[in-house]
């Protein structure tokens, strides 16, 4: 079979690994300007092709039939071709319908604020109904159907979940959120469909609040199992789609640990490293390399908001760094933009030791006796807790401990 993807830019698309995984098929992506879509449409030489930003809704005249569905959403993000008989379709509406049944989300009844009105949007949309949601259209600009992001914040107060479908916040431009989710008082999920990074800043936002959210990342894997039952016409294990799941987190998602300075982060990520064939970055070291001295040294003729900046900037240069194990210094947590950098792509563990366990270095300014040892804990405990994603206890075995870290890892 000849299957692809089309759109623009698409270079870093994750579709080849994740159709690849699932049905066993090369997959091949055509990144095509506006004035080649006809062309590559019209020729025909593909059995199936999904349909990416820009072009959900341009291919519609170009097709011999659509699916009811796609149809009454207006946008198509698969082709199949049966004999030189293109039909469009829409699996993002499947994928995200799929992907709120698989958390239990109830959606029923709920206020919902879909940010976006593009193709993506019209799929969402879709879903949400039919999952019995109120669904409210956000604008930039005055629409029909649609209120502004004035007006949103203006009722924000009456929205239970809030969902985007814009492009903001998705690689190369990670620093941008296309709201301000302190303004919402009773969310209960935020969604955001944007799948590069793992954690959009909407999303490590939410977390910042204690709001539950749901990345693009599942949505993508669940809608391309979707077009991979309509390439094949067959039936697929279900399972497959978490077991695609797990494998890309592997390929893709970072290990960051926090915790403590000699709660044991250095030696368990050279131990994970090993083990899992992923390389370690261990940030003092990059910092230092960075300073050209020692971090005692820093903070002793600079202070520590000058390194808390290096330490920001060593962590920004890395945050798109893919299937390493990260150790990060102890006062990490110190700097929340720090943290947003070392989560984009990553789940993060905070090595917890007892706090009797611990000890002095001469390395690190930030150490000291016992009792100095415990108010620091009790300083950063609440931070440490605030940034996880996990918690594994290092009271045993470095073994012990490993295993703990694969298990909650996925690995």
């Amino acid at each position: 079979m000849i299957l692809g993807l089309i759109g623009h830019p698409l270079g870093h698309s994750w579709s080849s690994q994740i159709h690849t995984f699932l049905i066993h098929e090369k997959y091949v992506k055509w990144d095509l300007m506006e004035d080649e879509l006809a062309d590559f449409l019209q020729k025909r030489d593909f059995d199936g092709i999904n349909v990416t930003i820009p072009y959900k809704q341009a291919v519609i005249p170009m097709l011999d039939a659509l699916d009811p569905a796609a149809k009454r959403i207006g946008a198509v993000n698969c082709i199949v071709n049966t004999h030189g008989i293109c039909t469009g379709y829409n699996t993002d509406a499947i994928g995200f319908r799929d992907m709120v049944l698989a958390h239990n989300l109830d959606v029923k009844g709920k206020h919902t604020a879909l940010l976006g009105t593009g193709g993506a949007s019209r799929a969402v949309r879709y879903a949400l109904v039919q999952l019995g949601a109120e669904v409210q259209l956000v604008s930039r600009s005055p629409k029909e159907g649609c209120i502004t992001y004035e007006q949103l914040y203006q009722d924000a107060d009456t929205y239970q979940y809030l969902v985007n479908v814009t492009p903001v916040g998705m690689y190369p431009n990670t620093n941008e959120s296309v709201v301000d989710l302190a303004r919402f008082s009773k969310l209960e999920e935020v969604i955001d469909i944007v799948a590069n990074p793992l954690r959009t800043k909407l999303m490590f936002d939410a977390k910042m609040l204690s709001i539950p959210c749901l990345g693009g990342f599942e949505m993508l894997v669940r809608q391309a199992f979707a077009a991979d039952e309509l390439f094949t016409g067959k039936k697929l294990d279900p399972s497959a789609s978490d077991a695609c799941m797990k494998y890309l987190y592997g390929l893709k998602r970072n290990v960051v640990f926090i915790g403590m300075p000699t709660s044991g982060k250095s030696t368990l990520a050279k131990m994970l490293g090993k083990q899992t064939n992923r390389d370690v970055i261990e940030m003092d070291d990059e910092i230092e390399k960075r300073l050209g001295t020692s971090i005692k040294e820093c903070f002793a003729t600079k202070g520590e908001a000058y390194f808390r900046q290096v330490e920001q900037k060593t962590a920004e240069d890395f945050q798109n760094k893919e299937h390493c194990i990260i150790s990060c210094g102890g006062g990490v947590i110190k700097n929340e933009n720090t943290m947003r950098a070392v989560s984009r792509n990553g789940i993060v563990i905070w090595i917890q030791k007892d706090i009797r366990t611990l000890f002095a270095t001469n390395s690190r300014p930030l150490t000291g006796d016992g009792t100095y040892m415990k108010k620091l804990y009790e300083d950063r405990r609440n931070l440490y807790q605030k940034y996880s994603d996990a918690v594994v206890v290092n009271d045993g075995s470095l073994n012990e401990a490993i295993e703990k870290i694969k298990k909650v890892a996925g690995d």
